[in-house]
């Protein structure tokens, strides 16, 4: 296949600042607020859900496809089955390690209707070190991918926040519990950064299956895990405005004049 651009660390280190750094703005919030409506809960996961959506679909399993086309011997399927093992290894986590009900805190008029805590922030931060881990490989694609991937990343890690922090202040632990749950998410993209560069060391042959596993877990967070539970918790259409921006955002970044 054709050689992948080399990384350039500078560059994610500073990323990998930027993705991790975007959470921890949010530490301030439980400061200012007791608690985060469920109206702006369910907005800004609508947003996260497009956003994965469109980075899967507009930009990893393109390149994904792209990266295949010129792997000599690999199989047709090899992609397809990249996404499926993604999408069903997290639906495996999900169901049968983190949490059986679900990934994602549930509110009904403000209180919370099923128990959730730590296994919450545990199952958010596995997305999130997912959003990091195809960092690494989207630049090994093009600077331009790359640049792609983290900025919709760290658009997601605000929602993905606002929803580890709202666990904390909703289940009654402490206010440093509850800024420990946003700090998580704050550490878990750059931990799956480096998991990515790990990752490449093998090779860059394994960069179309790398791409294509991603692609299954940001499908089934946005399709499997937060847009069933939005339809199911709130049908407002200014939520489904918020799926469809997401993904227009990303739309819009590939767009880009270069993308």
């Amino acid at each position: 296949m054709a050689q992948a651009v080399p990384l350039d660390w500078t560059q994610l280190a500073f990323w990998a600042l930027i993705t991790g750094g975007t959470p921890l703005v949010l530490l301030a919030v439980p400061y200012l607020r007791n608690r985060i409506s469920d109206r702006t809960m369910h907005l800004m996961l609508g947003l996260s859900a497009g956003i994965l959506g469109g980075l899967a679909t507009l930009d990893i399993l393109p390149e994904s496809f792209a990266a295949a086309a010129d792997a000599p011997g690999l199989p047709p399927q090899a992609v397809p089955l990249g996404v499926a093992a993604g999408f069903f290894l997290l639906f495996l986590v999900e169901r049968h390690v983190l949490k059986p009900e679900g990934a994602h805190p549930h509110f009904e008029n403000g209180k919370t209707i099923r128990s959730f805590g730590s296994l919450v922030v545990s199952a958010l931060t596995v997305h999130g070190t997912m959003d990091g881990f195809v960092i690494p490989l989207g630049f090994a694609v093009s600077n331009t991918v790359g640049t792609i991937i983290v900025i919709a990343v760290a658009l997601h890690q605000i929602p993905d926040s606002f929803a580890a922090m709202t666990v904390g202040l909703v289940s009654g632990v402490s206010r440093r519990t509850a800024l420990a749950y946003v700090a998580a998410t704050a550490a878990d993209t750059p931990i799956g950064m480096v998991l990515g560069v790990v990752f490449l060391t093998f090779g860059t042959a394994w960069l179309p299956l790398g791409l294509a596993f991603s692609a299954g877990t940001f499908l089934f967070v946005s399709a499997a895990d937060l847009i069933p539970e939005l339809q199911h918790r709130s049908r407002s259409f200014l939520v489904t405005l918020s799926v469809v921006a997401g993904f227009v955002i990303v739309l819009l970044l590939t767009a880009l004049p270069g993308a």
